[in-house]
């Protein structure tokens, strides 16, 4: 006759019965916590300790395109109060608007001891001389490193940027006419402007008249290349009613009635 259970393997047994249901569920949730992980992965979590009573042990910054949590992290570990109740939240954010991508920042604190980073970057629209960047809105700022993107090459003086930028759209959206895209716009020394297209072509307009000498340029630039089967090094428009032409085999066709500069 078979021996009755005693109540320990009886124990024994129902235990080893709730190890599977256990691991299955351990598993379900390390995969809820990778998800989360995945989720939340756009924020950047770093430790900004202190010795104050009440410290900002953690910062979140969410994902930027431009600013990394690394420049963030430095700017606030310069304050020296970081206490949660303590730490001047305005200077913190005047010290971020020194980050060169940083347009806007704003900072909130959560209870016990994290700081949540919102940060509002520049909106890039052109390169700015050989290190900089100028923003849709004419601001210049030079980052530690430059980003390699498609954009214009811009170049003046940083009190000009606003105006050229808004010229640049300008003139962008008359050459679009004929399907040309500016890749760099130069203003010179002597306040003229002078235009590198996508293809190659530079276009000298001057410091005068330069949206009537672009509306020429559309009108004849057309029957300018039809006079020789070869490629356009540059144009010319600073005549009073004409251009002048060169090509890549360095002569020179004019077309131009003579007038002045």
């Amino acid at each position: 006759m078979a021996k009755m259970a005693t109540r320990s393997e009886k124990q024994q047994r129902s235990f080893s019965g709730l190890i599977k249901p256990l691991k299955w569920a351990v598993g379900l949730l390390g995969g809820a916590l990778v998800a989360a992980g995945l989720v939340f992965g756009g924020i950047w979590v770093v430790s900004l300790n202190t010795d104050n009573v009440f410290p900002i042990n953690k910062v979140e910054l969410r994902k930027q395109q431009y600013t990394h949590a690394l420049g963030v992290y430095e700017v606030l570990r310069s304050i020296e109060d970081r206490g949660f109740f303590t730490m001047d939240m305005a200077l913190a954010e005047e010290k971020l608007l020194q980050l060169p991508w940083v347009k806007k920042a704003q900072l909130r604190k959560i209870w016990p001891d994290t700081l949540q980073v919102v940060v509002t970057e520049h909106q890039p629209m052109a390169y700015w001389g050989d290190s900089g960047v100028v923003s849709r809105f004419g601001e210049v700022f030079y980052p530690v490193e430059l980003p390699n993107a498609d954009w214009v090459k811009l170049s003046g003086p940083d009190n000009m940027a606003k105006d050229l930028t808004e010229l640049l759209q300008l003139y962008q959206e008359q050459l679009l006419q004929k399907n040309m895209v500016i890749e760099k716009m130069e203003l010179t020394q002597r306040g003229a402007i002078d235009l590198v297209l996508a293809e190659g072509l530079t276009v000298r307009l001057g410091n005068v008249h330069v949206e009537e000498r672009i509306e020429r340029f559309l009108q004849y630039i057309d029957s300018v290349k039809e006079q020789k089967d070869a490629k356009l090094a540059y144009v010319d428009l600073r005549y009073q009613n004409g251009m002048a032409a060169q090509w890549v085999d360095n002569k020179t066709s004019v077309t131009s009635d003579g007038g002045s500069r």
